[in-house]
């Protein structure tokens, strides 16, 4: 299981180019008002990730790695 559900920095790094470009298409077709309600809800999941990740025992740059893979490393499953 744990296996199944393993994520790579590679594929973090294709889930947030993927979400900045879903904000920017936001941004040129629904307005700043929407690419902002976009990115504000990822950035609110990435500091959600960050204090949980804390909360584990995670600090310094670890910690924002492992929050980083667990916002954007869903890009590893497409």
């Amino acid at each position: 299981m744990r296996e199944m559900f393993r994520v790579s920095i590679g594929g973090a790094h294709a889930g947030f180019v993927i979400t900045v470009f879903i904000v920017v298409l936001f941004a040129a077709i629904g307005g700043t008002v929407w690419a902002l309600v976009v990115g504000g809800a990822v950035a609110f999941w990435f500091a959600v990730a960050l204090i949980a990740v804390v909360g584990g025992g995670r600090r310094g740059w670890v910690g924002v790695k492992r929050a980083y893979l667990l916002t954007f490393g869903w890009a590893s499953w497409l």
